[in-house]
C-alpha cells in the first residue's frame, strides 16, 4: 500500500511555509532599511540671525585681541592657561573611566 496523496499536501504545505517566511522576512529587512527623511524649513530672518549671532562673536573678541596685540598691550594670562588645561584633563580622565 502506498500512501502518496497526503504526503503531496504535506510537501506542498511545507513549500508554502517556507515562501511564507522568506517572503515576511524580506518584508522585516526592507521596512527596517527604509530611511525616512523630514523635511525643515528655516525662515530667512531666522537664518540671517543664526549667521549674525556666529560672526559677531567671535570677530569682534579677535578685532580687540588683535588691537591689543598690536599696541603692545596684551597680557597672557599663566593661571588661566594652567587651569584650562588641568580641567581638561580632568575631563580626559572622566570619560575614561
Amino acid at each position: 500500500m502506498k500512501i502518496t496523496h497526503g504526503q503531496h499536501y504535506y510537501l506542498n504545505a511545507v513549500k508554502q511555509n517556507k515562501q511564507a517566511t522568506v517572503q515576511s522576512n524580506s518584508k522585516a529587512v526592507e521596512s527596517t532599511t527604509k530611511k525616512e527623511y523630514i523635511s525643515v524649513d528655516i525662515s530667512d530672518e531666522a537664518r540671517k540671525l543664526s549667521e549674525a549671532s556666529m560672526q559677531a562673536a567671535p570677530s569682534e573678541r579677535a578685532a580687540v585681541i588683535k588691537a591689543a596685540i598690536k599696541a603692545g598691550t596684551y597680557e597672557v594670562s599663566v593661571e588661566k592657561i594652567a587651569e584650562g588645561l588641568m580641567e581638561a584633563m580632568a575631563d580626559q580622565k572622566k570619560v575614561e573611566e
